[in-house]
């Protein structure tokens, strides 16, 4: 786990020499927002520069690296005054503190000491009301279509409920524990149809199975537990979760409970390496196949069909994951995006790629060298990891 993750950085699209550049930084159950101002920064000459050249390199989006450095350099000064002010680490996390973390404004000023040194500065702490809202869009919002939501007979949970057993790299909560049994924890973004498409595939799936047990008893796909819903009580600040004619003002959709997968990695992290033998790659395929069957049988699309939506579990077998719908180029054609036909030739496409591995001498395979890197195993849905709400 990074003790600092750098969530963002913005700064002016249209090139000003006298942008400010802004951090966001989290670390150890704290939200940080760390302003570099170049009218603060103009008492030394020598950090003005350092500043402009910042953000040029920001700016031109470097191809060669120096985007991170900068980000880090920018970052570094700060870390002690962050240890300083977040909060000490919970002995037990729950969901709830990930959420709606403490804020605070950092400033960078010009040290008195050296005037080509950055100082420090707290400028100010943030109230829950006041603080970034998680998952917010400012585009176009679906609040209408989840009234059913808050009527189903799917678990809910507040994020209080949630204890938190793993992050990702961006320090975004993955495992969790709801009631004694482990799930993969996926944040809800409010305003995008790729997440309501998926909920939407996924609650069909709970009633095909409820409704006929057999259709996808055997099939190894991921699968919706619950919803994690906060109100009032926990946001502090009125967050309507739909706008329909039902008063459940206040409330919010926090994210999904999911199937917690175990896995090695990704199909496509897996298939080509000189461990994995022809036989791993028919039977994934085999499973493949059956799972794609499976969901057209039930009146679900897979949709984006591709070895990243397919995780391989410690047993060595595939589950199909990401029922976001959409499509990705080279894997379905975008004339038959979320159709049967357009997952046939998605799982077609797999197929042929999983034989064209199968062809390669294992002399051509290497773990260090060319080939793609493999992804640490663990407990994740969406053949990704989530890097923020």
């Amino acid at each position: 786990m990074q003790e600092f993750y750098i969530e963002s950085i913005t700064w002016d699209t249209t090139f000003n020499l006298e942008s400010e550049i802004t951090l966001y930084v989290r670390h150890s159950g704290a939200a940080f927002r760390i302003c570099y101002d170049p009218r603060i920064l103009a008492v030394s000459p020598s950090v003005l520069d350092q500043h402009h050249e910042s953000y040029r390199i920001l700016h031109n989006d470097d191809p060669d690296g120096e985007y991170l450095e900068v980000a880090e350099r920018l970052r570094k000064p700060f870390e002690e005054l962050m240890t300083q002010m977040a909060p000490p680490i919970e002995s037990t996390r729950h969901l709830h503190s990930y959420l709606y973390p403490p804020w605070f404004i950092l400033e960078a000023r010009v040290a008195e000491s050296s005037s080509s040194h950055i100082q420090p500065h707290f400028k100010l702490a943030l109230s829950r009301q006041e603080s970034p809202r998680p998952g917010e869009y400012n585009g176009m919002f679906l609040q209408a279509h989840l009234s059913p939501l808050l009527n189903s007979e799917l678990n809910r949970y507040s994020s209080r409920q949630v204890q938190v057993l793993a992050q990702t790299p961006q320090l975004v909560p993955s495992r969790v524990l709801v009631d004694g049994t482990v799930y993969f924890f996926k944040p809800w973004v409010s305003g995008r149809v790729h997440g309501y498409h998926e909920l939407q595939s996924y609650r069909k799936i709970l009633a095909d199975t409820e409704a006929s047990p057999p259709l996808l008893a055997d099939a190894r796909i991921c699968r919706l537990y619950g919803l994690i819903i906060d109100n009032d009580d926990d946001v502090l600040q009125h967050y309507s979760l739909d706008n329909g004619e039902e008063d459940h003002s206040g409330t919010r959709l926090v994210g999904l409970l999911l199937t917690c997968i175990d896995n090695r990695g990704t199909l496509k992290d897996l298939a080509p390496w000189d461990d994995c033998t022809n036989e791993d790659r028919l039977r994934w395929s085999g499973q493949i196949h059956h799972a794609v069957e499976c969901l057209h049988n039930a009146g679900v699309i897979w949709g984006d069909a591709k070895p990243e939506n397919v995780l391989i579990d410690m047993e060595g077998d595939a589950w199909l994951i990401d029922f976001g719908g959409s499509y990705t180029p080279g894997w379905v054609d975008e004339d038959k995006r979320e159709t049967v036909e357009g997952d046939r030739q998605g799982v077609q496409r797999i197929d042929d790629w999983l034989t064209r591995w199968s062809r390669q001498p294992v002399t051509r395979i290497k773990r260090n060298g060319e080939g793609e890197g493999r992804r640490q195993g663990g407990s994740v849905e969406g053949g990704k990891e989530v890097g923020g709400l």
